[in-house]
């Protein structure tokens, strides 16, 4: 009976429609919930089933319209909560993979530094061109010749990319170098680290404004909103949601 009143409910919306098929869901459900709470009370199925869809379609157009919005205003809020667990995951997998593409191409464990080193030593020049424009991480490459203590005497060779200043926080520098030989080689890298934590910081960002939106409407359906319910809600969303949760009332 309930699905039969629901598709005369939306005869008139395309069934095709993603929106038509969730609002029917939504509908289906907000009925068997009324039935669920009628036989609590001590009604047949069956006397529940006809009270739950007089109560829902039996009312002045305004109410029904009423129970749309709120329908479609629970949909909504379900669409936000979905989109913020996405972006919290998302964030946290951007966060790991920044470690994770560090260490798969550390440059420090390829020995490049060192061989461009032995290189410079053995014909005062080397390739550093070749390894800025092959190695992706590498944006520039300098050798310094220097004292027995360690301390830079000369910049001996450099190359580097035009990278645009706005990226410098992005960018991180590490040196291989031997005092005794007399030689130090210095990379600017793109740091993956930094680049993960940033994208991570914008997407828990992200995801704390859609759950801290999501529950302020969950409350205000259930009319539990109030000023400190707000600005908990903004403030700490993750744990409006475990409160909302454990105190919610089921039938």
């Amino acid at each position: 009976m309930i699905d039969e009143y629901v598709n005369q409910l939306y005869r008139s919306a395309d069934p095709d429609l993603p929106e038509t098929k969730e609002l029917k869901d939504e509908t289906r459900q907000h009925l068997e919930e009324t039935v669920a709470e009628l036989v609590f009370d001590g009604y047949s199925e069956q006397a529940a089933m006809k009270i739950a869809i007089n109560r829902f379609g039996g009312e002045e157009q305004s109410q029904v319209l009423i129970h749309e919005l709120q329908l479609i205003q629970k949909l909504f809020a379900k669409r936000i909560l979905r989109a913020g667990i996405v972006v919290l995951v998302l964030s946290l997998m951007f966060g790991f993979s920044g470690f994770i593409v560090r260490s798969t191409s550390d440059i420090s464990e390829s020995g490049i530094r060192y061989q461009l080193g032995e290189e410079w030593e053995a014909t005062d020049s080397a390739p550093l061109k070749t390894v800025v424009e092959e190695e992706w991480m590498v944006t520039a490459a300098r050798i310094y010749s220097t004292s027995t203590e360690g301390e830079r005497l000369t910049l001996e060779q450099s190359y580097g990319k035009n990278v645009p200043s706005v990226f410098q926080p992005f960018m991180s520098s590490s040196l291989s170098g031997a005092p005794d030989k007399g030689w130090e080689v210095e990379f600017d890298e793109i740091d993956t680290v930094v680049i993960g934590f940033a994208f991570a910081l914008l997407g828990l960002s992200a995801a704390h404004v859609l759950f801290a939106i999501w529950i302020i409407i969950q409350r205000h359906r259930t009319d539990r909103l109030s000023r400190t319910t707000t600005v908990l809600s903004i403030v700490i969303p993750a744990l409006s949601i475990l409160l909302y949760f454990v105190t919610k009332k089921r039938p």
